[in-house]
């Protein structure tokens, strides 16, 4: 999943295990590139945000809902 919030320029993946997450950082050594059309290239940190896993209750589901 993406989420891009374009006022504080950062752009959020959400992977489906850390471990996924890992790989990448380990992969770009927390930095990549990206080459504009123009030709201009900007260099921008790969982190970890640290929200970790949330537990979430729902309340008043259909019974036909699945987990």
């Amino acid at each position: 999943m993406i989420n891009i919030d374009g006022p504080k320029r950062q752009v959020f993946i959400k992977f489906a295990e850390l471990m996924y997450a890992q790989e990448v950082l380990n992969a770009t050594n927390g930095k990549a590139e990206y080459k504009h059309m123009s030709g201009e290239i900007s260099v921008f940190r790969v982190d970890v945000a640290g929200m970790g896993t949330k537990r979430v209750r729902i309340a008043n589901s259909p019974p036909e809902t699945k987990e």
